[in-house]
């Protein structure tokens, strides 16, 4: 608008000058009037006056109305007119400006620059500029100037023209949205969390300094970079993924892994909005990035520690259920011993068949039953106790994980209610079988303790299996007195429990929903009041199925031949060993990884070294690890035995070094196939 003006009035001053040269022309005689037969006055000058006249009118009408204020000065910096938009900006009347200097209401500070703008408007340069005037009070006003000179009809500069606009408001208006823009930037640079800005190239376009910090960067280093830079490799092709699924979405949330400038991960998650353009178009994102490693080392203890309570809440009842096998075992083999007394005193056994199937052969048969049970007890707890940090994902028997459950579970079942099983024919799923078995054996006791001691007939603990569409289905079931509507909703809340004080931590569901969750699967409940809980478990079906573990043959089947080195620090297993395999192999036995490496650096070799995994003062691993220095393929004969790989260290063994092992204890039979079979593809090899 005001450029209208300023260009209004300009034009306006100009025709008004062309006029008035016209009018003086002809009343000078300069140029000839024309004169109208009707009135007998002269047209042309009847003309000029009006159109003076007319412009005149609208050239003060757009001047006074104008909303800006303004004056015409002389280069000499006299003014020679002000409207009164513009006198009242400077706090007079008209009258009292118009034939003083300009630099009247200049501050002081601002006069030298004024000059400068009256120059070049001189030369006719149009320009825009800030600057304050002088307020009769002598307070100043920041305004916005717009100026041009002045031309007479021959052409000639007389002066200049200056549109005044107060800047006042607008001088707030830009403080107070610097200060807003300060303000927010402290916001973004002090937050606890991350700030990136990425284009739709990835290409990072701003990140503040907690994420440079998180990072190890500075913010500069950062900057036009990309995104999958600072995105740890084994996440890029998620990541990337993700990013091409949910760029049309607003917002969205994510977890993945960044990678820390020295080379570490760092679990984030990440709060994602879209950055749109005046047309709606996709230009960006903008992520708010929050540091999870800590909560994710936090989440692994509390699994740890639940699973820990788990497992203090069934150490009693491991324990008798060890604890009669075990009697079984000890009663039965004392009960041999003194039949095997009695044979050598009177020589019964060959009189009485029957009395040495009933003093030695079932008492044998009873004790390797009762020695089984306690194998499936230590092998169940062996499963549930692995670490959560060796978490892979793989075909797992489902009913076979359940079983172990109910095994481990079973103490607290018994006492409260009748079990019933409906475990069908379901395919292999997709889990981790720890913590599945974690999940179930959870819930078990769940279902158990949602009943009382002592009424067993009049309750039962159903489980049972079955697939539907793409899934596994689990459900354990109870007839107990049922969860309340309003509780219903909350018992997946971490820390919200139902059990009495000291009794239940409220994390077992809340975690037991987490673990299904990260398999893939989901975990629900129906309840109602006075009939019972159902708690019903969906886990993937795997594409493939685990693989089955080789038939053993009999060992009399076997060959003869080949030499054997046995190294274990318990003299029993040593015994056992040279009792089972002595028949077909030269065996050499040691009580130390120290004595096995003394033998083989002085010379002797051996076709299979039959080596304990964990032993005092010097592991196998340890041996095996200074053989393939000093005698590599001795090394490539190494076999081992392991009662539980309880170490990270021992685990990452056993699964990245590719060698062969057994889990204590073992069947003879299979123990023999093993190492034959060893030798065979040794032979081969060589």
């Amino acid at each position: 608008m005001s450029y209208l003006i300023h260009s209004d009035v300009a034009i306006l001053t100009q025709r008004l000058t062309e006029a008035e040269a016209t009018v003086k022309a002809i009343l000078s005689g300069e140029i000839d009037a024309v004169v109208d037969p009707r009135s007998n006055s002269p047209v042309l000058l009847a003309l000029a006056q009006k159109a003076l006249r007319e412009s005149e009118a609208r050239y003060r009408s757009i001047v006074e109305t104008a909303n800006e204020g303004i004056w015409m000065m002389n280069f000499d910096s006299t003014i020679t007119f002000v409207n009164q938009r513009l006198a009242d900006m400077l706090g007079y009347r008209p009258s009292e400006v118009v034939g003083r200097s300009f630099y009247d209401f200049i501050p002081p500070k601002g006069r030298e620059e004024a000059g400068r703008r009256l120059k070049r408007a001189s030369l006719g340069r149009a320009e825009e500029s800030e600057g304050t005037i002088l307020q009769r009070s002598g307070q100043e006003t920041w305004v916005l100037i717009k100026s041009n000179r002045i031309h007479d009809s021959a052409g000639e500069s007389t002066g200049m023209l200056a549109m005044i606009t107060d800047a006042t408001r607008h001088r707030a208006a830009e403080r107070a949205l610097r200060e807003s823009e300060a303000e927010h930037r402290q916001i973004v640079e002090s937050t606890s969390d991350g700030i990136i800005k990425i284009d739709r190239s990835s290409i990072i376009t701003f990140v503040n300094a907690r994420l440079a910090e998180m990072l190890g960067y500075t913010s500069a280093e950062l900057v036009g970079t990309t995104l999958l830079s600072i995105v740890a490799r084994s996440e890029r092709a998620n990541l990337l993924q993700s990013i091409m699924e949910r760029q049309q979405d607003n917002t969205t949330t994510l977890e993945t892994f960044y990678r820390h400038k020295l080379g570490a991960e760092i679990a984030v998650s990440i709060a994602g909005s879209s950055l749109l353009d005046g047309q709606g178009e996709l230009v960006g994102v903008l992520g708010v990035v929050r540091d999870v490693t800590e909560r994710k080392k936090l989440q692994a203890q509390l699994i740890v520690s639940d699973r820990m309570a788990s497992v203090g809440t069934l150490a009693a009842g491991v324990a008798h259920e060890i604890n009669n096998p075990l009697a079984a075992v000890i009663a039965n083999l004392e009960f041999i011993d003194e039949g095997v007394a009695m044979l050598q005193v009177s020589g019964v056994a060959d009189q009485d068949p029957e009395w040495f199937r009933e003093r030695i052969t079932d008492p044998m048969l009873d004790a390797r039953a009762a020695a089984e049970r306690v194998r499936f007890i230590v092998r169940d707890l062996m499963i549930f106790s692995r670490s959560p940090t060796d978490e892979p994902k793989h075909a797992v028997d489902v009913n076979a994980v359940l079983e172990s459950s109910l095994r481990m579970g079973w103490n607290e079942v018994r006492h409260r209610a009748e079990l019933v099983k409906h475990l069908g024919t379901v395919p292999f799923a997709v889990a981790n079988e720890a913590r599945l078995g974690q999940v179930f054996l959870n819930l078990i006791v769940n279902a158990a303790q949602s009943l009382p001691v002592g009424q067993v007939s009049s309750h039962e603990i159903r489980v049972s299996t079955f697939q539907a569409g793409e899934s596994v289905v689990i459900e354990i079931g109870d007839t107990g007195s049922g969860i309340a509507p309003e509780v219903i909703e909350r018992i997946f809340d971490a820390f919200y429990t139902t059990k009495s004080v000291g009794v239940g931590t409220g994390l077992g569901l809340a975690i037991c929903q987490r673990i299904v969750t990260d398999m893939g699967g989901t975990l629900t409940v129906t309840s109602t009041l006075g009939v019972g809980s159902v708690f019903r478990v969906c886990i993937p079906v795997a594409v493939e199925t685990a693989a089955t573990p080789p038939e053993v043959q009999s060992a009399h089947f076997f060959e003869a031949g080949g030499r054997l080195l046995i190294v274990d620090d318990e003299e029993a297993v040593g015994r056992i060993l040279r009792r089972s395999l002595d028949k077909n192999y030269d065996i050499c036995i040691v009580d130390s990884a120290c004595a096995a490496l003394a033998l083989i650096e002085a010379g002797d070799t051996f076709d299979l070294i039959l080596c304990d995994l964990m032993m005092p003062s010097m592991t196998g691993m340890d041996l095996h690890s200074t053989l393939l220095r000093v005698a590599p393929a001795q090394a490539q004969r190494m076999m081992f035995m392991t009662g539980g790989a309880f170490t990270d260290e021992a685990r990452q063994f056993l699964a990245s070094s590719g060698v062969i092992h057994v889990e204590k204890p073992f069947h003879l039979e299979f123990l023999r196939a093993t190492v034959h079979e060893f030798l065979v593809r040794a032979e081969c090899i060589r």
